[in-house]
């Protein structure tokens, strides 16, 4: 397991060298969609709303 979060570790990092706004840009959005989808949780939405996500995704 390690070694599979080593190699992703540093494919990330190769990448953030090359192209780092695009990188940025994709983490963050990653990252905004993670904590909207626990925020929805956490408020006890039994359906994910979707159009809320994309906006907050948009948004951010």
């Amino acid at each position: 397991m390690s070694e599979i979060v080593n190699e992703f570790w540093q494919k990330y990092l190769n990448q953030l060298h090359l192209y780092p706004l695009r990188t940025k840009a994709i983490t963050a959005g990653i990252l905004v969609r993670c904590s909207e989808v626990i925020a929805q949780k956490i408020s006890r939405i039994k359906k994910l709303q979707l159009r809320r996500l994309l906006l907050m995704i948009i948004i951010n």
